[in-house]
């Protein structure tokens, strides 16, 4: 028997879609855990995590103490290859 999902699943897809569209239209925006948590109406702990797993997965970058940017590719290479 599969224990029960705790999360809203579409939820979870509709937060992690607004995400994704708000880096590609505005690649040159600098995001705050809290910006993203009034955008997205979320609590502050999980726009700190979105910002983590983005910068983990090479998407973003925190440029300063709190602050992150897109992380733009300048050629052939990974992410993020200055």
């Amino acid at each position: 028997m599969r224990p029960e999902e705790r999360r809203n699943i579409r939820t979870r897809a509709a937060v992690v879609q607004e995400v994704a569209k708000g880096v590609v239209q505005e690649p040159a925006a600098q995001l705050t855990p809290e910006m993203l948590r009034q955008r997205l109406c979320v609590p502050l702990a999980a726009a700190q995590r979105i910002l983590e797993r983005l910068e983990s997965s090479g998407i973003m970058r925190e440029v300063n103490d709190g602050v992150w940017e897109r992380r733009i590719s300048t050629g052939p290479g990974p992410v993020g290859d200055w």
